[in-house]
């Protein structure tokens, strides 16, 4: 009996063994529990409901409970949509369903291929978040794989450590700006408060984008971005610039330009949408790009430049963040095609205040500074450094340095506002002039004046630019009101390839950007002198007087006078408001060729004296000319000239640029001195004893535009009363 017991025993325990063993490897198939798994998914949400087929149920010895597994179920949600799974899977625990506890462990879903709005509007039933509004709003379209899983509690809420992995495809992305955004694909898991996405591809247009990780990361009432982006190689889209840069490249070309790019990035975003602590860190590559812009100025230096600047081999770093924005660079930086030169540059923006280093090398650029006589030919070294900040509308540059050889220029601590400079601190120039000529000069700050000093300075060039201004030009204009006093002391100054001066030394005082007292004296030798005075009195009244013991430094700026020799120059001249009145004097200097006048002798047949200029030319004892002048509208009163050979007097207006209206008299001094002898015989004087002898000289007129002068003479018999009068206080004088 206990053997038939035993043996009985032993057949109940293999039976359950193999029962067990075939439950646990191969299960059974049944819809019983198909309820139970929908009435929990309606207990979660009454909204969803599930289509289940029969279910495979596996015992589980380990956690004491029954793995059910169903293939192809669908998932069913307002009504008619549907999603369509590969399988679901649950884990029972046999203790909860005997005691009639909830006794679902957990729920694992994988999905076939869905739309993904399906899966959000699914999402919304459950959690209708302001975000998941938000992204519904953003995707247009595509496709989602997904597997879930989540385990529940004793209550059957589903625990914090549920996990969602996937992949999505052809994703359009449309929200404002980034409409473009299209065949987006990536592979994503999602944990609690953490959305993890990897192998990102998208485009922009036609622009291949790809990403190895974007992770989102919920913190609080917020979230925290964090990611990267990439792309090799792609033709700049304009569309794409436009987002960036807010339409600020107009004047950029990037018609055939290609790059490529590493990014960096992260971010929070509140829920209100808004993005805080943006930081961002890029690499950037640009092989070609142009800058278009009719910079005239530039013209003026650099004669290569022909309204473009072409870019090649663009390396950026740009980092973001708080409001800042650094971005360190370097280019090849071509004036003109195929002749290279180098640029570097970091830029800071902090807020409103912009911050800069450029280095530029340009050894292969023709540049010319006419102002300072200076010329950088192609080939030589040089490098141009600006350090400098912008706020607002003030400009800082702290350094300018300019570089060639032995070639130094150096500014520093420049500040400006509205094209006005408000402050200098420094300039100094040492270099060789296109005259061959060393400048070495010096302007430097103190308190609030200043100290011009130095061993030389070429003034050719500075010469000619203030004879051929316009006088009622200002050069202290470029300043915003100016009030300094100025010291002067420089050894030795160039005035042209054959006339130096030695000690010049004075100061000048200058208020609200107008000079008010100047002083200079220097010397070409102990014996001659040179000095110049300006003086500003009441009633806007301004006094200039200038002595020079040699002219022709300064009169030979003019070009219509051909090989002015010798003389000195006397100039005095008082100015009320804008109207002033002048004085001119030249003592004992000879001119070879002028123009007008060699017409004037050739019209009246004075052979004798026209052949003088072309000879050794004709001398003058005396020059005198007396003027005024109101803006562009200068009124000759009166020019007298005096020499042995011709004496010239003739007045009218000249309009600048436009209009020059002269009349006189041309005698010459044969005449004048045969004239005056025989004073007390005005009888013969004005009538002559011999046929034709009371022709004394010719009277003539010249009109016209500066550039097309029409001159027309006739002969006259006497001369008028005020040039004897003129020339009796010339002799008399001399």
């Amino acid at each position: 009996m206990i053997k038939k017991i035993f043996t009985i025993i032993i057949a109940i325990i293999i039976l359950l063994t193999l029962s067990i063993s075939y439950l646990a490897y191969f299960g059974i198939e049944t819809s019983k529990f198909n309820s139970i798994i929908k009435d929990k998914i309606k207990n979660q949400n009454s909204q969803i409901d599930i289509d289940l087929n029969k279910a495979n149920l596996y015992l589980d010895l380990k956690n004491l409970s029954i793995r059910i597994i169903t293939k192809n179920p669908k998932l069913i949600f307002n009504n008619s949509k549907k999603i369509e799974l590969e399988e679901v899977s649950s884990n029972i625990s046999i203790l909860s369903y005997v005691q009639n506890k909830f006794s679902i462990k957990n729920l694992s879903v994988k999905s076939k291929n869905n739309e993904i709005k399906d899966f959000i509007d699914l999402y919304r039933l459950m959690n209708n978040s302001t975000q998941l509004i938000f992204i519904n709003q953003i995707i247009k379209g595509g496709d989602i794989e997904l597997a879930a899983h989540f385990n529940f509690d004793q209550s059957g809420k589903i625990n914090n450590d549920y996990k969602i992995t996937g992949n999505v495809t052809n994703i359009e992305l449309g929200l404002l700006k980034l409409k473009n955004i299209r065949e987006l694909k990536l592979n994503f898991e999602i944990e609690n408060k953490k959305y993890n996405f990897k192998k990102i591809l998208f485009k922009f247009n036609e622009t291949e984008f790809n990403s190895d990780f974007l992770n989102i990361k919920k913190k609080n009432k917020s979230f925290f971005i964090e990611g990267n982006i990439k792309n090799e190689k792609n033709k700049i889209d304009k569309e794409l610039l436009v987002l960036l840069f807010n339409n600020n490249l107009n004047n950029l070309d990037f018609e055939n330009s290609k790059f490529d790019s590493v990014s960096e990035f992260s971010f929070y975003i509140n829920k209100k949408f808004k993005i805080q602590n943006l930081k961002i860190n890029s690499k950037l590559n640009i092989d070609n790009l142009a800058f278009k812009h009719n910079f005239d100025k530039i013209k003026n230096y650099i004669t290569e430049y022909k309204d473009s600047i072409k870019l090649k081999e663009n390396k950026f770093n740009v980092q973001y963040s708080a409001n800042k924005i650094k971005v360190d660079g370097s280019s090849e930086l071509y004036f003109k095609e195929d002749i290279k030169n180098l640029a570097s540059y970091n830029i800071l923006k902090d807020k409103n205040k912009l911050s800069f280093e450029t280095l530029l090398n340009l050894t292969n650029t023709d540049i010319l500074f006419d102002d300072l006589s200076y010329h950088k030919k192609i080939g030589k070294e040089a490098t141009l450094k600006i350090i400098g900040s912008k706020n607002k509308n003030k400009i800082l540059l702290n350094n300018i340095n300019f570089i060639e050889d032995k070639n130094k220029i150096d500014i520093k601590n420049l500040k400006i506002e509205n094209n006005k400079i408000l402050n200098l601190d420094k300039i100094k120039f040492d270099y060789i002039t296109k005259n061959n000529f060393k400048n070495h000069l010096s302007l430097i700050k103190k308190n609030n004046n200043y100290e011009l000093f130095g061993e030389a300075f070429d003034s050719e060039v500075l010469i000619h630019n203030i004879l051929n201004s316009n006088s009622n030009s200002n050069f202290f204009d470029i300043f915003y009101n100016l009030n300094s006093k100025i010291k002067i002391n420089i050894k030795k100054i160039k005035l042209d390839k054959e006339n130096e001066i030695n000690n010049l030394k004075g100061f000048l005082k200058v208020k609200n950007n107008k000079i008010f007292d100047l002083n200079l004296n220097s010397n070409f030798s102990n014996e001659e002198k040179i000095f110049l005075t300006i003086k500003s009195e009441k009633d806007n009244k301004t006094i200039t007087n200038f002595y020079s013991h040699r002219a022709k430094p300064f009169v030979k700026k003019y070009k219509f006078i051909k090989e002015f020799e010798e003389g000195n120059i006397v100039y005095h001249s008082t100015k009320i408001n804008n109207v002033s009145k002048s004085r001119l004097i030249i003592d004992n200097f000879k001119v070879k060729e002028v123009p007008v006048l060699a017409k004037l002798l050739t019209l009246a047949s004075l052979q004798g004296i026209s052949d003088l200029l072309t000879g050794e030319g004709i001398r003058f004892t005396d020059f005198e000319m007396n003027y005024s002048k109101n803006n562009s509208l200068m009124t000759i009163d009166e020019i007298y000239a005096i020499g042995p050979a011709i004496s010239i007097m003739m007045n009218g207006y000249v309009e600048s640029e436009k209009l020059v209206s002269l009349r006189g008299t041309l005698v010459p001094a044969t005449t004048i001195n045969r004239t005056i002898a025989s004073i007390p015989l005005l009888g013969d004087i004005l009538i002559g004893k011999k046929i034709g002898e009371g022709v004394f000289g010719i009277s003539f007129k010249i009109k016209g535009p500066p550039n097309d002068l029409r001159t027309t003479v006739n002969p006259i018999k006497t001369l008028t009363p005020r040039f004897i009068t003129r020339t009796l206080e010339k002799i008399k004088k001399n």
